[in-house]
């Protein structure tokens, strides 16, 4: 009997609400949901974006493991090649490649910024790694010529197959007159766009004869830069912990998490503390969703009192008001999360505001949907909003039925 009375309640409930008040309680607290919940939805959906692109970024601009003389040498031919072999009995290892990089300055009439110049070998049995970067020109490099990050390019106003000049200090040039630092003339050949701020500022990229021109050294590299496959470059610390081993003290391995850990584990907190700040939007909302839940009791005090006159207890009363509500807000959080969703791909697509490279690392916003992160939405939004509803239910319990009647 008592699921019949609780049926014929909810369907009377449903389909024929009195009071215009009502109405505008149930529009105020869907609109508070959907709205809090898009935001919230939205903002993780962009830190979470923002999060992957930079680590996608430092992966794909850094070595993931590097090895390095512990005495901060440079390393000889033979050297170089007693590495190599070491290294290719890894088969864990994409890419090995010898790198020569010095700090130099880039200069044009008036203008001076340093820059970090990185030599490679530019021949079939060495690819160049970051071709996928050249936004303009070509990567392979012929004698005198040079990659320029976009960022650098732009500062000095310089761009493809004009001629930059690159200058190193040399102690060795040192007179009564000053300094005489060399210079070597590039013509640039390729533009450089990794999405990286540092490195779009300061990367200058040549043949290793060219540098060795400049910088007036033997033949030789500063250090090797090692390429994991693809589903071991979260394991970058083992396998370094493991070629250390090998190759003993004289070496030193340095894996890629150790300069962009903690920078990524910093995001990742400020990431979840936005999650914090917006999640206090939905409980903000959720004081529309006590007010909704007090105007049904006052709405429905004549129901109330009818069904506890047959019986109906308190706790089956408060079920029926809870389930009604909270189809209504599980809803507008479903809609909120599709809503955020549509939100964040609409930022991304924007063209009006870019992220500034030298305060957040990259300049592009991106937005990035993880099914887990809006488990949590749907998770902690659906308890904030049933707590929200059971506070006001309270009253039922204090309510006499004569009382009730007589008000009714």
């Amino acid at each position: 009997m008592m699921a019949s009375l609780e049926r014929f309640f909810l369907s009377r409930y449903l389909k024929h609400p009195k009071r215009n008040l009502l109405r505008f309680s149930f529009v105020f607290m869907t609109m508070g949901l959907v709205l809090s919940v898009a935001i919230l939805s939205a903002g993780l959906n962009l830190f979470e974006g923002y999060e992957r692109s930079l680590k996608e970024v430092l992966l794909g601009s850094f070595a993931h493991l590097s090895i390095q003389k512990s005495t901060g040498e440079y390393l000889s031919p033979m050297e170089t090649q007693s590495l190599l072999d070491a290294v290719s009995k890894y088969k864990q290892f994409k890419e090995v490649r010898p790198v020569l990089q010095y700090s130099v300055m880039a200069t044009n009439e008036d203008k001076v910024r340093g820059a970090s110049l990185s030599a490679y070998h530019f021949d079939s049995a060495h690819p160049f790694p970051y071709d996928r970067y050249i936004t303009q020109g070509r990567s392979q490099l012929q004698a005198q010529e040079v990659i320029v990050g976009r960022y650098l390019a732009r500062d000095l106003g310089k761009g493809l197959n004009d001629t930059l000049k690159v200058v190193y200090p040399r102690l060795d040039r040192i007179s009564a007159m000053g300094m005489f630092p060399a210079e070597y003339n590039f013509r640039i050949a390729g533009i450089y766009s990794s999405g990286f701020y540092e490195s779009d500022r300061s990367l200058l990229i040549c043949g290793i004869d060219d540098a060795v021109a400049l910088l007036s050294l033997s033949p030789g590299y500063t250090k090797l830069e090692l390429s994991l496959q693809p589903k071991l470059v979260e394991n970058a610390g083992v396998m370094a912990r493991d070629l250390q081993a090998r190759l003993g003290s004289q070496y030193t391995v340095y894996p890629w998490t150790l300069f962009s850990a903690g920078l990524l584990r910093l995001v990742s907190m400020e990431k979840w503390l936005i999650f914090i700040i917006f999640s206090f939007l939905v409980l903000i909302a959720g004081i529309n969703v006590i007010s909704a839940v007090s105007t049904i009791i006052i709405d429905k005090k004549h129901e109330i009192a009818v069904l506890k006159t047959l019986g109906a207890s308190s706790f089956t009363i408060k079920r029926l008001l809870s389930f009604q509500v909270g189809l209504v807000a599980l809803a507008a959080i479903i809609t909120g999360q599709v809503l955020g969703a549509g939100l964040s791909y609409l930022i991304e697509k924007q063209s009006f505001y870019r992220l500034k490279g030298d305060v957040y690392f990259i300049d592009s916003i991106k937005t990035s949907i993880s099914p887990l992160n809006q488990l949590i939405i749907f998770i902690v939004s659906t308890l904030l909003v049933f707590v929200c509803i059971r506070y006001p239910l309270k009253q039922i319990d204090k309510q006499q039925i004569i009382q009730l009647l007589r008000n009714g």
